[in-house]
C-alpha cells in the first residue's frame, strides 16, 4: 500500500476531520513518553484531536484524507533550537580563510536580503528532509523579512528576533576577533539608545496565532550588552509573554575573565539584579558549576545546548558541561546546531551523545529525543504547542520509512532521534499539512534552491576576496 492515500470512508461516523495518520508506532514524547502501536492521529485545523489506537480512531473519526504510515514510526518534529541561518551557505567556508586577513565578520558584514534568503531557503531544504519542523536564528539576521518568507515558501515554522540587539560589541571584537569585521560591527546599534530602538520590532509577527513565524526578544550576549539594555530586554519579553535568549558561556575563559572582575560567579550576579528568570533561554553555557544547576532551575531558565561547540570547549581551561544533569534537574535543554559545520543536521543527536559521553555524563537516546522536540520547543516557548504528540498540540511530525537500515524496533529513540537521518523520513508534517512526500520537500524546487544558494555563496566569497 502507497504512504499517501487520499480515501473517502464511507461511513456515519460521528466526527469528520481533515486527515487521519493511521498504522504507525507513535512516540508521543509526551510526559509519560508513551509508544502507540498501530497507532492513529486525528487531525483538524491542524491540531491533533484524537490520538490512539486506530481502531478507536476509525470508531469515531471519518476524513476524505488517510495517510497509510506502513508501520513506520511516527514522532515529533525536530526543532533546531539555535542556528545562524544566514550563514548556512558558509558552513565550509572557514578553510579559505585561513592565512589570509579575511574573517567571517567580512562574510557576515556583506550579507544582502537576498543572500539572507538564499541560505535561510536551503537551510529549510535540508531540515525538511532531515525530519526539523522548525529552526530558531538568534538575532543574527540582518534582513528578517528576507528569512521570514521562507517559512511559507518551504512549509516550516521558524522563529526569529530583532538583529544584532547589543550595545558593546568591542566585547566580541576582544575576545572572539575571527568573528568580526569592521563592516560587520557597522551594522551594529552604536549605542544603547539605538539596540533600545530595535528591541521588539519582530513582535508583530506574533498577532497571527497560526502563522509559520513567531518572534522572541534576543540579545546578542557574551557581555555585548550592558545591565540598562538587558533588563529592558527582559521587561519587554515579561510583557509580550516571549521568551528573551542571548548567548552565555561559549568561551570559559571569557566567563572566568568575567567574573574575575564581577568578584563573583555570573549567574549570581545575574541572581542578584533579577536577571534569572522564567522568561530567560541562554545559549551554549560552557561552563555550569554543579551548585549553578540548582540555581537554574529554581529560576527557570532554560539552556540551549550546541554539542559541537561544545566539545570544541571541553579541552579549554574552564569549561564544565553539564547538560544532561540539567536536565535531568527539569531544566528545559533544546539540542541545535548553532553553524552546522562538520555535520549535517540529521547528525545532531550523534553529535550530542558525544559531547555528553565526553563530558562524563552520557545522555540515553530517549533523552536526546526529548531535547531534539519537547526539550528544543520549551527553550523557545513553544512547549504547549510543539515538541510532543498531543491532543490540541499542532500537527508537527514526522513518519519514518519503516523499511530504512536503522528501524529494527528495539529502541526507537536511539534508532531515530539518535541514529537515523534524512534517508529514513518519508514524510514531514507541519500544521497538519504534508511538507515532505517520498523524502521530497513539497513546496521546494531542490535543483533551483541549491544552485540560488551556490550562487550566493560564490558570488559573496567574490566580493571578499576569497577564492576556491
Amino acid at each position: 500500500m502507497p504512504f499517501a492515500t487520499a480515501t473517502s470512508l464511507a461511513s456515519n461516523r460521528s466526527q469528520h476531520c481533515d486527515l487521519i495518520v493511521h498504522n504507525g508506532a507513535i512516540l508521543t514524547v509526551d510526559a509519560d513518553s508513551r509508544v502507540v502501536a498501530g497507532g492513529a492521529l486525528a487531525i483538524r485545523n491542524g491540531r491533533i484531536i484524537a490520538l490512539d489506537q486506530q481502531e478507536k480512531i476509525f470508531a469515531c473519526y471519518t476524513s476524505d484524507q488517510l495517510f497509510d504510515a506502513v508501520g513506520g514510526i511516527i514522532h515529533p518534529g525536530f526543532i533546531d533550537a539555535h542556528v545562524h541561518v544566514s550563514q548556512y551557505t558558509a558552513r565550509s567556508v572557514l578553510p579559505l580563510m585561513e592565512g589570509t586577513s579575511v574573517t567571517m565578520g567580512h562574510w557576515k558584514g556583506e550579507l544582502t536580503p537576498e543572500d539572507e534568503h538564499a541560505s535561510a531557503l536551503l537551510a529549510a531544504l535540508d531540515y525538511l528532509q532531515c525530519g526539523y519542523t522548525g529552526f530558531v536564528d538568534p538575532g543574527t539576521i540582518f534582513a528578517p523579512d528576507a528569512v521570514a518568507a521562507v517559512a511559507d515558501q518551504a512549509g516550516i515554522r521558524i522563529w526569529l528576533t530583532d538583529p544584532y540587539v547589543a550595545d558593546g560589541g568591542e566585547a566580541l571584537a576582544a575576545n572572539l576577533p575571527e568573528l568580526v569585521s569592521e563592516s560587520f560591527l557597522a551594522r551594529w546599534p552604536r549605542n544603547t539608545d539605538e539596540a533600545l530602538k530595535r528591541l521588539g520590532s519582530q513582535l508583530f509577527r506574533n498577532r497571527n496565532q497560526d502563522s509559520l513565524v513567531k518572534a522572541f526578544i534576543g540579545l546578542y550576549g557574551e557581555a555585548t550588552d550592558s545591565s540598562e539594555l538587558y533588563e529592558a530586554a527582559l521587561n519587554l519579553a515579561r510583557d509580550h509573554g516571549v521568551r528573551l535568549q542571548e548567548h552565555l558561556g561559549y568561551l570559559p575563559a571569557f566567563q572566568l575573565k568575567r567574573e574575575r572582575t564581577l568578584g563573583q560567579p555570573l549567574l549570581s550576579w545575574f541572581e542578584e539584579r533579577g536577571f534569572l528568570d522564567p522568561n530567560v533561554t541562554f545559549v551554549h553555557m560552557n561552563l555550569v558549576r554543579e551548585d549553578e544547576i540548582s540555581l537554574l532551575a529554581k529560576h527557570g531558565v532554560r539552556v540551549v545546548w550546541c554539542p559541537w561547540g561544545q566539545l570544541q570547549m571541553l579541552g579549554q581551561p574552564g569549561a564544565q558541561a553539564r547538560m544532561v544533569d540539567l536536565h535531568r534537574s527539569g531544566v528545559g535543554v533544546g539540542i541545535a546546531s548553532d553553524i552546522p559545520r562538520v555535520a549535517d543536521f540529521d547528525a545532531l543527536g550523534t553529535l550530542a551523545a558525544s559531547a555528553s559521553a565526553a563530558s562524563g555524563q552520557p545522555a540515553t537516546p530517549r533523552e536526546i529525543l526529548r531535547m531534539r522536540t519537547i526539550g528544543a520547543a520549551a527553550t523557545i516557548g513553544a512547549d504547549s504547542e510543539l515538541g510532543s504528540l498531543e491532543i490540541g498540540k499542532r500537527a508537527d511530525f514526522v513518519v519514518r520509512c519503516p523499511s530504512a537500515s536503522v528501524n529494527f524496533g528495539f529502541d526507537p529513540g536511539l534508532e531515530l532521534g539518535v541514529i537515523g537521518g534524512r534517508n529514513a523520513v518519508e514524510a514531514v508534517f507541519v500544521g497538519g499539512r504534508q511538507v515532505v512526500k517520498s523524502g521530497r520537500v513539497v513546496y521546494l524546487d531542490e535543483r533551483a534552491v541549491i544552485a540560488g544558494a551556490h550562487r550566493s555563496a560564490r558570488a559573496l566569497a567574490s566580493r571578499i576576496g576569497l577564492r576556491a
